[in-house]
């Protein structure tokens, strides 16, 4: 221990190894020890208990959050979140939702694919497109997806369960290649053909016409989109200059 302290106070003195090699020779007439190969405390070893603790928790409750499930085992967020993916290999399975397509569709969206590229080849085409479409905001948060995580070493394949009818505002928003039109908000609680067109009309198509009277809009196949009156709205305002279900 002693000639561990020599060494030490040596280097503290000079900041130099080479000196200290030279001194401590000079002191006991050796090599001085290597005090590189004490060997490491490290982590302590983590016990199994905790692991399994965590592993019951989340096959318990699947959908649990890492910061829940932290505060339930008095364990720090960042640790629970290591031990469900380095320890347990457990992986984070986020919802999806999809949109059901019937047989018929497939030779449709082949032929619109087609479609679209012969029309890129202009290119002018790209920055007269005017993108759409809405979203329905739950106060519940049912489509908060981002959160949802369901921990386990396989797809669970879940079914989440989602509140009908609860409190929500629909959103609309429209998107050229340069500018942003929106928010609007609908007052309906359930946008129709109706409300939809009227938005169309008396908010929409004046900013796009304002802007530019040479444009293709593009809405998606929700059911107020490809009521009668919106179709033959957008014939005559639009004649093949409009994508959407026919």
């Amino acid at each position: 221990q002693s000639k561990k302290s020599f060494c030490l106070l040596e280097y503290a003195r000079c900041s130099s190894v080479i000196a200290v090699q030279r001194a401590f020779k000079r002191e006991y007439g050796k090599e001085p020890p290597c005090l590189c190969n004490l060997k490491s405390t490290g982590r302590p070893n983590v016990p199994d208990e905790t692991v399994e603790r965590v592993r019951e928790s989340s096959v318990r409750s699947p959908q649990k959050s890492t910061v829940r499930a932290s505060r339930e085992l008095g364990l720090p967020q960042q640790t629970v979140w290591k031990y469900l993916q380095r320890r347990l290999h457990f992986k984070p399975y986020r919802l999806q939702l999809l949109q059901q397509l019937k047989p018929e569709d497939y030779d449709k969206r082949l032929e619109f694919c087609v479609t679209m590229q012969k029309a890129l080849e202009d290119e002018d085409f790209a920055a007269k497109l005017i993108f759409s479409d809405e979203a329905t905001f739950h106060l519940s948060g049912m489509v908060n997806r981002h959160n949802v995580r369901l921990w386990g070493t396989e797809n669970p394949r879940a079914i989440v369960a989602l509140e009908r009818d609860s409190p929500k505002v629909n959103v609309f928003y429209a998107m050229s290649q340069t500018k942003l039109y929106g928010p609007f908000f609908f007052c309906e609680k359930t946008v129709t053909g109706t409300s939809y067109l009227d938005m169309l009309q008396l908010w929409l198509f004046p900013q796009l016409a304002a802007d530019s009277g040479d444009f293709v809009f593009q809405q998606d196949g929700a059911p107020p989109h490809w009521t009668i009156n919106v179709r033959c709205y957008l014939n005559n305002e639009l004649r093949h200059r409009w994508i959407g279900c026919w």
